[in-house]
């Protein structure tokens, strides 16, 4: 793609209109806290309290519905406490430019490293950053910066409080919405078409990560769900024996999948809503009568492990289940967990070098919000339509429009400033009237509730209505003329321009970033493949900790790749890296097959003697070898001739003697199916081998 077609591509996304929006319960609470805020500058008759209070609340309130994992109450408190404290900072260093120019660079390049742990958790951070800018920027002096900040404090306690309010929900709300994503995904993958929906990662991520995130001392009441995320895991695998054994009994299978659909929906709702939803037993008849009829494994296997997964969904409703349920096998990272403090600081330690995209985002924010902030003072009030002596608007701009990646940037830029040039239009339209207090404040509450409805729908829509509260706001708190609303919109072209031209300068492409990321993911494999090969030397052989730490890492890893791959489609073709857009989704999709290989090899590791296949323990060394080599390949190393692995592989087969792939129920139908998915594996590997080996472009993928 051209420079001209990817910013026009980009653009198109930026000024899309999203259909997505927070829980409206959430949104409630949101509005209820400003509603109050506003409110208590009624009571009081002081405009500035009634406005600071309603900023805090706001900003603290937004913090709440950003896709929030850990409970309400502690985003509410998190959020709270940040935002206040920087407002303080910011006012003891109003009128020490210099002083408050440093502490804003390292506050900057502080939630840029945050970005780490995740998108929201970085926004987060981002909005604690405004609230050092707000007083430092704007307050008269370090008094009345100090009084801003107090109010601010007390408006982000009432977000704090209203969350405290009942209704309470379910316990585990964050949790279980992401099991309950999991378990739709599952029953949508069931009657999908492909084998490969079955392989999808994201979901299983997310769950991971939401389960990760409860403290040592909540994980046993959390055991259900815990338990119901390791049978996720087995039905996964169940789901691709069934949906790759199709052709053996195709009727059969069909009945499985279509009744395994409708048992996972209904699990999935019953851990959303914490309320049992039982799947009629007319539906289970039917499942379990193809499983009966079946002549392989797999829809049996599939039955059982839906049968678990629904007592499961139905014990996570109650209260105290974790004193009678164990640690599910599954998945036994989960019961004994690093911390996640420590563990969210090893991931920003290893983020600290110069190829981390991360780190380079932390550089750019440090630089373009100071930059942003010189350049703002330096425009002054735009000839009186503005505040004069401040950068605020466009350093918040340069700071909320600046993404570790070329299109989220390039799309938040075009959209943010096209919605603060429509918000500026509709505020100048609203500051016309004469508004009493009582008018006023119902305005601003309506105009804060937009925004908190449309917070998902894109940068377009929400920043029409957030320009449009904060401009109402501003202008009627400090007495400002009308045409205030085109300095505010004048400054966020400013700030989107400037967070676009930063990134252009020093840019992460992710065309470049994606050898290094196959290159890892191909680096796990060649720790899981040999350890799921030797685990068919005996029944237990298989290190299942290590199995399952190894698959949390692929499936993270894998999710970034596939990330990766989707936003280098509209990335200019002068910053391609070694492998086409064709390749890349040949890539993308063998790295799917090996994936299913590798959950296929997991599903039938061996559980009786009888079971076992010794011999498969003699291809763990090549296939590490070969995998490691591969590794190399893909970050630019020497080139691994395709062609060798499968070579070897047929050597080993004719020496062994194994049999063929039975289904009739014999003694060698376990050895077969082994030796089948050896060589699927095998196969899929040489797949992969053979594109990675393709590359057009040699010796142009350094990290950048």
């Amino acid at each position: 793609m051209r420079w001209w077609s990817s910013l026009i591509t980009i653009g198109r996304e930026g000024l899309r209109v999203q259909r997505a929006f927070a829980a409206p319960s959430a949104i409630a609470r949101a509005v209820l806290a400003v509603l109050l805020a506003t409110v208590l500058g009624l009571l009081l008759d002081d405009p500035l309290a009634g406005a600071m209070a309603s900023v805090g609340a706001f900003i603290c309130g937004i913090g709440t519905l950003l896709s929030p994992l850990r409970h309400p109450v502690v985003n509410a408190v998190g959020m709270a406490a940040a935002f206040s404290a920087m407002a303080v900072l910011g006012a003891l260093v109003h009128g020490i430019t210099w002083l408050f120019l440093l502490l804003l660079a390292v506050a900057a390049f502080a939630v840029g490293l945050w970005r780490t742990v995740g998108v929201a958790p970085g926004i987060r951070g981002c909005l604690a950053v405004i609230g050092l800018m707000i007083t430092a920027d704007l307050a008269p002096d370090v008094h009345g910066g100090l009084l801003m900040a107090g109010w601010i404090a007390v408006g982000t306690g009432l977000v704090v409080v209203v969350w405290l309010l009942p209704p309470y929900g379910p316990r585990f709300a964050s949790q279980r919405r992401a099991l309950a994503a999991l378990y739709q995904s599952l029953a949508a993958a069931s009657v999908g078409a492909g084998s490969d929906v079955v392989s999808e990662a994201a979901p299983f991520t997310a769950a991971r990560h939401a389960l990760d995130l409860l403290p040592q001392f909540s994980r046993p009441a959390a055991a259900a769900m815990s338990g119901l995320l390791g049978e996720a895991e087995r039905i996964r695998r169940a789901l691709h024996t069934v949906r790759v054994t199709a052709s053996a009994a195709v009727a059969g299978n069909q009945k499985a999948l279509v009744g395994a659909a409708q048992v996972l929906g209904d699990i999935s709702r019953t851990v959303a809503s914490g309320r049992e939803h039982r799947t009629p037993e007319e539906v289970w008849a039917a499942l379990e009568s193809a499983a009966d009829d079946s002549a392989v494994r797999g829809p049996r296997d599939l039955a059982a492990r839906l049968r678990v997964a629904e007592q499961l969904a139905a014990r996570s409703t109650e209260d105290r289940v974790g004193d009678v349920l164990e640690p599910h096998t599954e998945v036994p990272g989960l019961y004994a967990g690093t911390p996640s403090v420590a563990r969210a600081a090893r991931r920003i330690r290893a983020q600290l070098h110069l190829q981390s995209p991360i780190f380079r985002h932390a550089v750019r924010l440090a630089v373009g919000v100071v930059l942003a902030e010189v350049i703002g003072r330096s425009i002054g009030g735009w000839g009186g339509l503005g505040i004069s002596a401040h950068g605020f608007w466009v350093a918040l701009t340069t700071m909320l429009v600046l993404f570790p990646g070329y299109g989220h940037t390039m799309a938040r830029g075009w959209g943010r400033a096209a919605g603060a040039v429509l918000g500026g239009l509709f505020a100048w339209v609203l500051s016309l009237p004469h508004w009493s207090p009582a008018g006023l404040a119902v305005a601003s509450v309506v105009l804060a509730a937009a925004s908190f409805a449309t917070l998902r729908t894109g940068q377009l829509m929400l920043n029409l209505w957030l320009t449009t509260w904060i401009v109402f706001l501003i202008h009627h708190v400090g007495g400002l003329p009308g045409p205030t609303a085109w300095a505010r919109a004048a400054d966020t072209v400013v700030g989107a321009v400037l967070a676009m031209l930063i990134f252009l300068v020093w840019p992460t492409w992710s065309t470049r970033r994606l050898p290094g990321l196959l290159a890892e993911w191909l680096r796990v494999q060649d720790r899981l493949l040999p350890e799921l090969l030797t685990g068919y030397a005996d029944v237990g052989a298989a290190d299942l900790a290590a199995v399952d730490a190894l698959r949390a890492r692929s499936r993270q890893v894998r999710e970034h790749m596939e990330a990766v791959v989707e936003q280098s489609h509209a990335e200019p073709a002068e910053h391609r890296g070694p492998w086409s857009s064709t390749q890349l989704e040949r890539i993308r999709a063998q790295v799917s097959t090996v994936a299913g290989c590798a959950t296929l090899l997991g599903e039938h590791l061996p559980r009786t003697s009888q079971e076992t296949v010794p011999e498969l323990t003699e291809l763990a060394d090549p296939l590490h070898e070969h995998l490691t080599a591969l590794a190399r390949a893909a970050a630019g190393a020497e080139t691994v001739a395709p062609g060798a692995l499968r070579s070897l592989y047929d050597s080993f087969t004719a020496r062994s003697g194994l049999p063929a792939e039975r289904s009739d129920g014999s003694g060698n139908a376990a050895t077969g199916r082994a030796v089948a998915l050896s060589a699927a594996t095998v196969d899929a590997v040489e797949a992969l081998t053979a594109t990675i080996a393709s590359r057009h472009r040699p010796g142009r993928h350094t990290a950048a």
